[in-house]
């Protein structure tokens, strides 16, 4: 089975990093500071397929400086099913700029991402692709809304080029508990566009979180290489961040 909707979650990862940084410690060094985090996930998805069929680890390290740049390294477990004995992993390299406007409550945000499947077999068409993305946050209160907006160039496997827009919502019902929804569409020039959606909530405690959410897609299995990828899957995850160099 070739899947041809692969790319990282990279908006929810920076978003993530993001909510790590610790604003006095970006403050003591002009270079910035470099943040990490450890993932365990019952499974990768992203637009609503999942890229592990099952449970994977993942990891990033986040750069990030006081004037809104940023750069990071994302890694995860995958498993295509494809026939090929692989890939097994992936690596998304990614740097972009954050620009807040003077409201204090609006973020702008530029960003391009690399992502390779080193150890995939390769005689024809790649995984690999390159990705840019706009997206736009503001917080209210509890209430956090963000759009988000990309492109691919040529996506995985000679799928052509591949747009897609997404937005979020996310309501703090107290510190340390938030609860989120989101609603997206992709098109892409060889392959089958879909509508994505997710509905969940995350909960902090002494620094690890937890998310359950429930994902799902308007594809069926006929539209989804005959696979189960595309169906409805409660997903849950454990994260732990590691301490920060600053």
């Amino acid at each position: 089975m070739k899947l041809r909707s692969l790319a990282p979650p990279c908006g929810l990862l920076t978003a993530l990093a993001a909510g790590l940084l610790p604003t006095g410690a970006l403050a003591q060094s002009d270079w910035g500071g470099i943040f990490s985090a450890l993932t365990l996930t019952s499974d990768y998805r992203y637009q609503g397929v999942s890229n592990s069929d099952g449970p994977a680890l993942q990891g990033y390290v986040h750069w990030q400086r006081r004037d809104g740049l940023y750069a990071g390294l994302f890694a995860t477990q995958v498993d295509f099913d494809d026939g090929s004995g692989g890939p097994t992993y992936e690596l998304d390299l990614y740097g972009g700029k954050h620009l807040d406007l003077k409201d204090g409550k609006t973020r702008l945000t530029v960003e391009a991402m690399f992502t390779a499947f080193p150890d995939e077999h390769v005689w024809g068409p790649t995984y690999n692709f390159v990705q840019l993305k706009a997206a736009a946050r503001r917080t209210d209160g509890p209430w956090t809304l963000a759009a988000t907006t990309s492109f691919v160039p040529e996506a995985s496997y000679g799928a052509g080029q591949a747009w897609r827009l997404e937005g979020e919502a996310a309501y703090a019902v107290r510190p340390g508990l938030t609860l989120n929804a989101g609603l997206g569409r992709r098109w892409v020039e060889r392959g089958q566009d879909r509508t994505y959606w997710t509905l969940g909530g995350a909960a902090t405690w002494k620094q690890v979180t937890f998310e359950l959410r429930y994902e799902d897609t308007d594809l069926g299995r006929a539209k989804c290489g005959f696979s189960d990828r595309c169906d409805a899957a409660l997903i849950g995850a454990l994260r732990l961040p590691l301490p920060p160099i600053t």
